[in-house]
C-alpha cells in the first residue's frame, strides 16, 4: 500500500465538446487538518471550504462519438500502489492506460462490452507486478464481466511473448433480468468479490441477495443465509476496527457494519454498528452520483455529485455541484 493518498482524481465532462478532463485535487490541503489537535479544536463548528475553480486538467480525453459519461469508464488501475495510473475506456474500441504524473500511456486490450455505469474492481496478486482489473456491468441490460490481467496468457505463452496485459471473459453473475448491482466489496481474503443486487436503480431493498465470485476458482455462488450488504456503492474494510465502511440510503449517511466473516461462516446477516449523517445539504439538492474513496490509513473521501433545478421544472434547466467530505 502506498500509504495514504494525497490526491483525488475528479472527472469533468464538457457537454458541448464531449471532452473529458481529469483534475487532481490535493485532499490533504482541502479536506483534512494538519494535526489531530487542530481538528479537535475546530469541533463542533462546521467548516466548509469553497474550492471555486478546479485545478488545471492533468489529462484530457475525447471519444470519437457523441456518447456521454454513461459510456465511459475511468478508474484507478492500481489503487494499492499508485494514485496516478488510470484506465480509460470509451464506447468505441479503445482502452488506454495513462500515468498522470509521467504522462506515459499505452493501449490495452479493448473491453468487449460497453456497459452503462460499469464497476471496476482491482485485486492484487502476489505473483504479478500489476493488479488485476475486474470490470462488470452494474445491471443485466448490458451484461458483461471481464478481467484485465498482467502476465502470460495461454496465447502469449505459446508464442514466447513477454508478459503483457490480456483480457479474459468471466461468467456473468446469476442475476435475474432487470436486476441492478446495488453494492460491492472485495472480501478481506483478497480474492472474493461480493455483490448485492436489487430490483432497480432507485430501490433501497436488495431482494435478490448477495453473490460471491471466487477470482481463483472463477465461480459464482450465492452467499449462505440470503443476506444483503447494507451499503450503496462500494464498501471498504477497515482492518484495525474490524468493520466495513460504506454509504447508506443512496449516500445520505455514512455507516459501519460488522465484519462480513460472521455472515459467511455463521450465516448471520451483517448488522449496522454505527451511522453518521454526512454534511447536510439543501432539500432541493438531489444526489446523482455518490462514492466512498479509500485514501488509506483510516482516511476516506465522500464524493457527491448533486443537481439543483434552476427553474421549477427540471427539464427547464439545472445546475450541478460537487461536494467532497473528508472523514478520518
Amino acid at each position: 500500500m502506498i500509504g495514504w493518498r494525497r490526491f483525488v482524481n475528479l472527472l469533468a465532462e464538457n457537454i458541448k465538446t464531449r471532452v473529458f478532463s481529469v483534475h487532481r485535487l490535493n485532499v490533504s490541503e482541502h479536506l483534512f487538518y494538519p494535526s489531530t489537535a487542530e481538528a479537535e479544536a475546530a469541533r463542533p463548528a462546521q467548516v466548509v471550504s469553497r474550492l471555486g475553480a478546479l485545478p488545471p486538467p492533468a489529462a484530457s480525453f475525447h471519444a470519437a462519438s457523441a456518447a456521454s459519461y454513461n459510456g465511459q469508464l475511468i478508474a484507478l488501475a492500481s489503487p494499492r500502489s499508485s494514485e496516478s495510473r488510470i484506465l480509460w475506456s470509451s464506447p468505441l474500441p479503445r482502452t488506454l492506460f495513462y500515468d498522470l504524473e509521467s504522462h506515459f500511456h499505452y493501449l490495452l486490450p479493448d473491453l468487449s462490452f460497453k456497459a452503462r455505469d460499469p464497476i471496476a474492481i482491482s485485486i492484487a496478486r502476489p505473483d504479478a507486478p500489476e493488479e488485476d482489473i475486474y470490470v462488470m456491468s452494474s445491471g443485466t441490460a448490458y451484461a458483461g464481466f471481464e478481467v484485465l490481467r498482467f502476465g502470460h496468457s495461454e496465447k502469449t505463452r505459446l508464442h514466447f511473448h513477454p508478459e503483457t496485459w490480456h483480457l479474459e471473459s468471466l461468467p456473468l453473475p446469476p442475476l435475474p433480468e432487470g436486476a441492478v448491482i446495488r453494492s460491492h466489496a472485495v472480501l478481506h481474503d483478497g480474492r472474493t468479490i461480493c455483490v448485492t443486487a436489487q430490483d432497480g436503480p432507485y430501490s433501497d431493498e436488495g431482494p435478490y441477495g448477495t453473490y460471491l465470485f471466487d477470482t481463483v476458482k472463477r465461480k459464482w455462488r450465492r452467499a449462505p443465509g440470503g443476506w444483503n450488504l447494507p451499503f450503496f456503492g462500494g464498501a471498504e474494510h477497515v482492518p484495525n476496527l474490524k468493520l466495513w465502511l460504506g454509504l447508506c440510503s443512496r449516500g445520505r449517511d455514512l455507516c459501519a457494519s460488522s465484519d462480513l466473516s460472521a455472515a459467511l461462516d455463521k450465516w448471520k446477516p451483517p448488522t449496522l454498528k454505527h451511522q453518521w449523517e454526512i454534511v447536510e445539504t439543501h432539500d432541493d439538492w438531489r444526489p446523482e452520483k455518490v462514492s466512498l474513496i479509500n485514501l488509506g490509513e483510516g482516511r476516506f473521501c465522500i464524493f457527491k455529485a448533486m443537481y439543483y433545478a434552476v427553474n421549477e421544472e427540471w427539464f427547464d434547466g439545472f445546475s450541478a455541484r460537487a461536494l467532497l467530505t473528508g472523514v478520518e
